[in-house]
Parts: structure tokens; sequence; C-alpha cells
């Protein structure tokens, strides 16, 4: 694994002090290319930095720096807080951390080089620009000769193999997230309350299609919202989140997980709460072809499906064949194709974390981008609602990770949905963050709060979309019933 876990960001914020940290990745030398100018491109004047190295032996370790890199050519450089860290490796599970002893020699700064610790230098990760193996990792052999950082009883040198090929380079900028959180929240709701989940679950549960219009319950069954997003996004992980607020436990209904390929192949539809609600959810993005690329849309049938996804063509429980498209000869194809099996709500899932402020956009690649878009257009022609759901706010923000209620108050979470909503071309409004049972268990009220406010929000969502373009429908007697 080649990213920090929980354990890890706990750890190193004890070992850094002074309250919750962000952890922020600038760099990676398996996504940006393992080149000294690219390390200083985008990591010089960040602030605090932490380098991490991982290698192939299991070895996590490296160093921080409270001041920021430079590319100027300074041989000793004052750091009183810089340390060198090690977190695991060959069986290890121990974490150390190695504090720098001679403060005026703690960083060398050098445009022709990696991160560099030490007079010894104590860590110097790479120097130039370091070819990858053809099996992905990079020999980088980094020099760790104790000179400026403690050694007693022994010294990070002693205890890491240097010449063990490295798998990835990444360096985090770190942050107080305690600065980050407001005194009021940014947006009037949700309210993290009792009263106001009990408020929620009614909204919720008591919802029929354009039932303030005057729409009889008997006219539409249920609206339909169309999930779209990257692998791992947390789709499947929302649709439990959803059931896990009215089965009262954590489920695991909806497949969900990390692996290299979408764990969702089937177009399906989840009831939220009985019949009233339905939830048609995809993986629309394939594992990245490249290391340029954090996923690709290139053999996912859903971009020359969405017509037939959109308009209802697709039967339920299709499994969809990146070989072929969908046409009116495929099994199950609806040739005509009624209102409750079009679909009323369309929902972009972003990861939160995937985002780096410092270096712009990362939600998705340009070329990713450009096929959303594409899709954005058979959505627009059709006048459908368009939300984002920006998912895993916990990972991207350690206040909120520890008080899911401060999530409204979380200066970071609110610039993460004006960059997620410029990405898409979208409204702020229209983004909802959103925080999944991950480690939990059991259920609480604020991630409950959290779910069914971002679910009457796609309710409401598809309600302006019906309204729109069916309520004289939908109103009259004599429109045949969807129940049937």
């Amino acid at each position: 694994m080649t990213s920090l876990s929980d354990k890890d960001k706990e750890t190193l914020q004890e070992f850094i002090g002074e309250g919750s940290k962000c952890f922020t990745k600038l760099y990676s030398a398996k996504e940006h290319e393992c080149d000294a100018a690219v390390f200083h491109q985008r990591c010089n004047n960040r602030g605090p930095t932490l380098t991490v190295i991982y290698n192939t032996d299991g070895h996590v370790y490296g160093g921080y720096a409270s001041v920021s890199w430079q590319s100027t050519s300074t041989p000793q450089v004052y750091d009183k807080a810089a340390f060198l860290f090690s977190l695991r490796g060959n069986g290890d599970e121990q974490s150390r951390k190695f504090p720098v002893t001679k403060c005026n020699l703690a960083l060398v700064f050098d445009d022709k080089s990696g991160p560099t610790f030490g007079s010894g230098p104590d860590l110097a990760v790479f120097t130039g620009s370091i070819t990858r193996s053809d099996d992905g990792t990079f020999p980088l052999s980094p020099t760790m000769e104790a000179g400026s950082y403690e050694k007693i009883p022994f010294s990070l040198g002693d205890q890491t193999s240097s010449d063990i090929p490295v798998m990835d380079v990444a360096v985090y900028s770190v942050e107080d997230s305690e600065q980050k959180i407001m005194s009021r929240q940014w947006r009037d709701e949700p309210k993290f309350e009792s009263e106001y989940l009990a408020t929620l679950l009614d909204d919720v549960e008591s919802y029929w299609p354009l039932k303030d219009f005057g729409v009889s319950e008997e006219a539409l069954q249920h609206v339909n919202i169309l999930f779209i997003g990257p692998i791992g996004a947390g789709k499947s992980s929302f649709l439990n989140s959803v059931e896990s607020v009215f089965r009262k436990h954590v489920t695991m209904s909806a497949a969900a997980g990390s692996r290299g390929k979408s764990v969702t192949s089937m177009y399906r539809q989840y009831p939220i709460t009985g019949p009233v609600v339905s939830v048609c959810v995809y993986d629309v993005s394939v594992p990245p072809v490249s290391n340029h690329r954090s996923c690709c849309f290139n053999d996912c049938s859903i971009t020359k499906d969405i017509d037939a996804i959109l308009d209802g063509h697709v039967p339920n429980n299709y499994i969809f064949n990146s070989s072929s498209s969908v046409t009116n000869k495929t099994h199950g194809y609806r040739r005509d194709p009624k209102l409750k099996d079009k679909i009323h709500c369309v929902v972009y899932v972003l990861d939160a974390e995937k985002y780096s402020p410092e270096i712009g956009m990362s939600f998705v690649t340009e070329t990713v981008k450009e096929q959303i878009m594409d899709i954005q257009e058979k959505v627009d022609q059709r006048g459908i609602q368009q939300l984002i759901l920006l998912n895993k706010i916990d990972n991207a923000c350690a206040a909120t990770k520890e008080n899911t209620s401060d999530v409204y108050r979380s200066e970071l979470i609110q610039q993460r949905c004006f960059h997620a909503a410029n990405c898409l071309g979208l409204p702020p409004m229209t983004v909802l963050p959103m925080k999944n049972n991950f480690m939990e268990l059991t259920t609480s009220d604020e991630v409950a709060i959290l779910t069914l406010y971002n679910v009457r929000q796609m309710l409401r969502a598809a309600d302006a979309y019906l309204r729109v373009n069916y309520l004289d429908e939908l109103r009259q007697e004599r429109y045949e019933s969807q129940l049937s």
C-alpha cells in the first residue's frame, strides 16, 4: 500500500504535535515522475511538508520539514522542528521518531535533488531523474548516514534497508485542521440535532413524487437517481449508508470496496424505503491505464449506453458489456419505456481526498473530465437535474473526521465544494459533502443526518425535473398509473 492509513496519520500527528493536522498530497513519484525538478515545482514554498517513502520490503519511513523546500543551493538549513521517522517495516509495526539534534543542519536545499535531510545526509531520497523499472518500482537506494538526527540507540539508517526498491515517494503538505473550523455553518442546513433527524426521516419516508403539487401517490411509484463516478469514489458506500439509517445498523447490501476494478458491473435498482424511492447505481470508470490518469472511461460501456440509460431502455439487473452497446435486440430492452423507467436525477460522485488545493484540481483528469462533459451534454438535453456527492470528507479534513457535525463549519470542505463544482461546471449549491460508514459497525446520528439530508436534496432535484417536464401529465386523472 502506498498511502497513509488512519493509524499512520494519528501517529504522525503525535510526532508533529500541536493538534490535529490535514495531510494533502503534493507530489508522488509514481504519479508525477521521480524527478527533482518536478518535486521542486510541486513542493517549493508550500510550508510544512511530510516526505514518505514506501519500499517493496514493507518499510514506510521519511522526514518532516517545518520550513518550505526551495530550489536554492543551501547546504545548511535551520529547522528546529524537523525529524525523521519510521512507521513500520519488515514485520515491525512499532513507529519511531528521530528528532533533529543539529538544528542548523536540519535540511539541504538543492535544485538537483529531491527531499534531503541532515548533514550526513541523514536521508537523501534521490538526485536528478530516476527511471522507473519494468516492475513499476524505483531503484533509489536513498543515502542514510546519521549526522544531524537522533542516532541513539540507533538511527533511521540502522533500522531501514536503503537498497530495497521503492514503490513510491510522496510529499504531503501539513496544515492545522483547527484553523479551518468556522464559528457558524456556511450553510444553514442541515442541523445536527435529534429533532432535525426526526424531520428528515419523516420527509424521506413520507415522500412521493410531486406530493406538494397535488400529484396522486399512485401517479408515479418512485424516482430514479443515477450515480456516476470513478472507481472507489464511494457510490455503493453511500447506498449502504442510506440503508443503514433505516435498518438501524451498518449494512453492505451494495457491493463496495477499493479494488483495482469496479465492484459494480450491473445496472441495478436499490430501493431506499420500500417501494417509494429507487436509486439506480452504475460505476462508470475503469482502473487507470497510465500513471498520469486517476481513472479512464475508454473501455467502459456507459459512455455509449448513456442515452439508453437516461431514457429507461436498460432493464434492471442488466450486466454491461464493454465490447457491445445496448440495442433494441438486447435481452430485456424496454422498447417503450414509461416515466417510471427513466432517470429523474443524476448524481456525480467525487472523492474529496483526491483534490489538492496547493496544486490544482485532481478529482478527475482532463481526459476523464471531457468524457463526463459528454455525458453532461446528454443529461442537459433532457433537462435532468444534476448534483455532486462529495464523498470521503473525513479523509480530506481531520477535524471533520473527528466530529462529523463540523462538516459545514469546515473551511477546507467549503473550498473543496467550490472546486468540485468548478470541476464539473455546476453551481456550488449542487455539491453535497458526505461521510460514509467506514470503520464503524454502528450508526451515528451525525452520519444519519448528513445521509438523509443529501437524500432529500436528491429527491427535491428529481421533483424539480418532474415538475418542469411532467407536472400537467401527472395531475391528469386519465394519466396511466405508473404502478401498472
